[in-house]
């Protein structure tokens, strides 16, 4: 190991209706930012649908709607900062 700390950082979606304007957060979508090459881990998560890396180190995960957001998240984070 390098001595390098891994680094997670997930943000929920923020969707904007363009008729009133109101905004609301997003119950299928997540972004995350973590290390590059991580998109097979994050897609390993039950409850993850699909994982696109949009740029080096960040990922936008979309969830199945079946499962619950917030698990998902924390799930995501943990095979993250689990891996070896």
């Amino acid at each position: 190991m390098s001595g390098r700390m891994k680094d997670v950082l997930i943000e929920y979606v923020i969707n904007t209706d363009m008729r009133t304007g109101i905004e609301s957060i997003s119950t299928h979508q997540l972004k995350v930012w973590a290390d590059a090459g991580l998109k097979e881990i994050i897609q390993s998560v039950e409850g993850v649908q699909a994982a696109y890396e949009t740029f080096p180190c960040e990922y936008s995960v979309y969830i199945d709607a079946r499962y619950d957001l917030e698990f998902v998240k924390a799930d995501i984070e943990a095979a993250i900062l689990c891996m070896d």
